[in-house]
């Protein structure tokens, strides 16, 4: 089993380096022979306009979308915006993969960002995570599990074989939501077989 971390921008090394933490092997995609090699993408944070340009100059976009219909995805801030089915920001070429509308930067500009403790469904405990220029997500169906909240607001989200995290997992000192990807990927993986 292999994990893609898409790297185009943005914060693709430290996931790689969880991944390699977790013994887990991965790559790093850049261009569309990578998929070939792949069983589960990560769409890293980063800067959502830029991501959503690079992937469309790189010629990625139906690649992803294509990926997606059979294998599990992750995005993880700009890149579950990316994910989303519409975003606020009209510049942005959402891939439409999990039926969500993102907000962007709704907890706040960079010299905003904050960590706080939050309970995840499939833990018993809380974890510590990172939200910075972070969006806020609005159900649009209710077909969606809702894995993590802060108020009322949740933080992530998954739909069968896409997840979503408005929060940076890869900056914890806990590994479980990224445990949590690698599982589906593997029963995914499983279920192919």
């Amino acid at each position: 089993m292999t994990i893609g971390v898409l790297a185009l921008q943005g914060d693709f090394s430290l996931h790689s380096k969880i991944l390699d933490r977790l013994n887990v092997k991965n790559i790093l995609v850049r261009k569309k022979e990578d998929f070939d090699n792949i069983n589960g993408l990560i769409i890293p944070g980063g800067e959502s306009t830029v991501l959503s340009l690079l992937i469309k100059k790189f010629n990625l976009f139906n690649k992803i979308k294509n990926f997606s219909k059979s294998h599990c995805v992750y995005g993880t801030c700009a890149g579950a915006i990316l994910m989303s089915k519409k975003c606020d920001d009209n510049k942005i070429n959402t891939l439409s993969l999990i039926n969500i509308k993102s907000f962007r930067n709704f907890y706040g500009r960079q010299i905003d960002s904050f960590t706080k403790n939050i309970t995840i469904n499939f833990l018993k405990k809380k974890i510590n995570v990172s939200f910075i220029r972070a969006p806020k997500f609005d159900c649009l169906s209710n077909d969606l599990d809702i894995l993590g909240k802060v108020g009322d607001n949740p933080v992530l989200i998954k739909k069968e074989n896409m997840l979503v995290s408005s929060f940076h997992p890869e900056l914890s000192n806990s590994t479980e939501v990224h445990k949590y990807f690698i599982n589906m990927v593997k029963n995914n993986v499983k279920s192919f077989k």
